[in-house]
């Protein structure tokens, strides 16, 4: 990953992670991205005929196979964690269920030096903390300073993986924004969800979201539809 070719400038790599069983979900949101989009698909746990299909289907875009054990794939904070450190610069994550159909999202995208993300703020895309009154961006279409989030994950030793403690070493700095194991950023959820806890020290270190304007159809979500096929296994390695 850290080795492939830099798209031009003002075009964000952009990762489709692929679990088996999602190739019909996946052609319509490959077909909504530009042409000269700069997509790059991970198959996480794609075997078989499917990696023929997959290819078939995305000719012209790199592919990267995850080795995973037989029948499983990879956790969706593994995955990110790979992609946080294995690809150079900026990139964006979109779902294979995700629809961009307002594609210009991926070009307008005009950083500020203390933002660590780029997301859309709308019902199904944020999980929103009432409490702390903060908003977190959910993983189906985001943009991430690549950087400034692997800066942060090593120098506090934090991962993309769910968790279900806040750990000790930066309990007290959550604390001061409001979250901790007394205000999980879900509401009612025991855990923070996938990338949340680095999102909330990014929060606490008085980082930003950049929030990306779009009409309320020119992104959509299905959701749930690699969860009521496949069960994921554990860990993975590039």
């Amino acid at each position: 990953l850290a080795t492939l070719e830099r798209p031009p400038a003002g075009r964000l790599p952009v990762f489709v992670v692929v679990v088996p069983g999602t190739l019909g979900w996946l052609e319509p949101c490959l077909k909504l991205l530009p042409p000269d989009a700069a997509v790059r698909l991970v198959a996480n746990g794609v075997g078989g005929t499917e990696v023929d299909r997959l290819t078939a289907l995305s000719p012209a875009h790199p592919l990267f196979s995850l080795s995973v054990l037989p029948g499983s794939f990879a956790k969706h904070g593994t995955v990110l964690d790979l992609l946080l450190h294995g690809v150079d610069g900026d990139f964006a994550l979109l779902d294979h269920d995700c629809y961009l159909f307002d594609a210009t999202l991926l070009e307008r995208i005009d950083w500020a030096e203390n933002e660590f993300v780029g997301a859309v703020h709308q019902r199904g895309f944020v999980t929103v903390n009432g409490a702390s009154g903060l908003v977190f961006p959910r993983t189906h279409f985001l943009a991430l300073r690549g950087e400034k989030l692997r800066t942060l994950a090593l120098r506090h030793g934090l991962s993309c993986e769910k968790a279900t403690t806040t750990p000790a070493r930066v309990a007290s700095l959550l604390a001061e924004v409001g979250i901790g194991d007394d205000n999980f950023p879900p509401p009612h959820m025991p855990f923070y969800d996938t990338l949340q806890l680095l999102m909330a020290v990014a929060f606490a270190e008085g980082l930003k979201v950049r929030w990306l304007t779009t009409a309320e159809d020119g992104i959509c979500h299905v959701g749930g539809t690699a969860r009521a096929i496949n069960q994921p296994g554990v860990g993975a390695r590039p």
